[in-house]
């Protein structure tokens, strides 16, 4: 008998196992957990993911430039969200949840968008702004009223802290220029100033910028006729170290008329003056190199090494400094478009006496003379470290409308000019160490001055 040829039904069975579990194989490897397909699935989301992380992370960039530059110009979270959806690379559900939790996962990776808050209206009123802690920007309208319409600009950067209305003096505070974070600023209105009673009666009291001095019985303002000047001055030994106010654009707003018929402080309805003397932080003092305790090396010095100057209540008062180092200060306090600092010249001084003495608010105990224009230092002893806002005694503390030792403590540095060439500058305010200096008159004094007796105070325009 001849052999059969073919495969026999055990070999049909082993090879139909074999196939089988090489389909099973295949399958898994295909189809499985860890399949190829599903190795697929899991790179495009995980591709996925990783784009829509890298421009979320893009958007939050822009999103910090944009408020650091106050442009305004940056995407918003919608206008990347339509983005996103229209190219497939999130779904409509996902996108509900990012609205909704400002966050969504895709694959391994969950993608923190920040949650958006909703608009925030900018603070049209003192009251609001002082409730909400508004930061003001330079894109937001930052004119506001006080409850009985009187006028305030906040300068960029600031916040309003502290002042019923304008005739109790509107405190701003710096929140974010840097090193000078927590200056403090009163704002000095002019033009028109009505108080509740004033508003009902249909009158007001009206502040006109000016150079003014004060009659020593009355206290009432007169035009200024000595021979101080703000500008023009004619003491070389005092311009040739660069203090020609004329020049400069501070000096300016409170003088050159506007097409408006009207000066840039005047349409602004106001200005602002340091809330203390100048204050330094950071500093070491040094004087040992004074020559003595009246006269610095040189017109351009300050005793303090590294400080910086602030206008914060605790901190250092600024003192032992010339007149020209108090100047260039207080005109690099700030670099903004928007607003500009300087050196106290005899306008700003003048018209905020003149104001002060408009909305006098002293208490008893500490209100001396009547008029503010005639007030002397309540203090007979050196605070000149300290300022009177840091004694307990508040019988020697000197604050009106918000504003604190024009008349004590330390001589005030003016931008104005003496046409004695032996005491060029012009200084302001009362000083410790004297009864016989008051807040209104002028008084000579030498460039090269810095004693602890001598110290600024800063102002702003907008």
């Amino acid at each position: 008998m001849g052999k059969n040829k073919g495969i026999t039904l055990i070999a049909l069975v082993i090879t139909i196992i074999v196939l089988l579990i090489l389909a099973g194989v295949s399958i898994a490897t295909l189809l499985g957990n860890n399949g190829i397909l599903s190795q697929a699935d899991k790179a495009k989301v995980e591709t996925r993911g990783a784009t829509v992380e890298e421009e979320c992370n893009l958007w939050k960039i822009n999103q910090e430039m944009d408020s650091q530059t106050a442009q305004g110009t940056a995407q918003t979270l919608e206008g990347l969200l339509d983005s996103l959806e229209e190219r497939n690379l999130i779904t409509a559900e996902e996108r509900a949840t990012i609205e909704e939790t400002g966050e969504i996962t895709i694959g391994d990776r969950t993608i923190d968008f920040g949650k958006e808050d909703p608009p925030v209206e900018t603070p049209t009123t003192v009251k609001d702004a002082i409730e909400t802690e508004h930061v003001y920007q330079a894109s937001e309208d930052r004119e506001i009223q006080d409850a009985y319409g009187n006028k305030v600009v906040v300068p960029e950067g600031f916040k309003v802290v502290e002042g019923e209305d304008v005739t109790k003096g509107v405190v701003i505070e710096d929140a974010s220029h840097g090193e000078t974070i927590g200056s403090q600023f009163v704002w000095i209105p002019v033009g028109k100033i009505y108080t509740d009673e004033a508003k009902t009666e249909g009158r007001a009291k009206t502040i006109n910028i000016g150079r003014y001095d004060f009659d020593s019985t009355t206290g009432k303002e007169r035009s200024y006729s000595g021979g101080c000047k703000e500008e023009n001055s004619d003491a070389e030994d005092f311009l040739k170290y660069g203090n020609q106010t004329a020049k400069t654009t501070v000096y300016k707003a409170f003088t050159e008329k506007q097409a408006s018929g009207k000066t840039k402080v005047e349409e602004a309805g106001g200005y602002y003056i340091g809330r203390y003397e100048a204050r330094v932080e950071s500093g070491t003092l040094d004087i040992s190199d004074m020559k003595n305790t009246w006269d610095a090396p040189d017109t351009n010095w300050t005793g303090y090494t590294g400080g910086k100057l602030v206008e914060k209540p605790n901190a250092q008062v600024f003192n032992y400094i010339t007149q020209n180092k108090a100047a260039e200060l207080c005109r690099s306090m700030y670099e903004s478009d928007k607003f500009e600092s300087d050196l106290m010249n005899s306008y700003a001084w003048d018209t905020a006496i003149v104001f002060l003495q408009a909305f006098d608010d002293r208490k008893s105990e500490v209100k001396t003379k009547e008029h503010y224009s005639q007030q002397n230092s309540l203090n007979t002893g050196s605070v000149a470290d300290k300022g009177t806002n840091q004694l307990a005694d508040n019988t020697k503390q000197d604050v009106i409308c918000n504003i604190w030792d024009m008349a004590s403590n330390c001589l005030e540095w003016t931008t104005e000019t003496n046409s004695y060439s032996y005491s060029p500058c012009v200084y302001r305010g009362g000083g410790y160490y004297s009864s016989y200096i008051y807040t209104g008159p002028r008084g000579g004094i030498n460039l090269s001055d810095a004693r602890d007796c001598d110290s600024f105070r800063p102002l702003l325009i907008v």
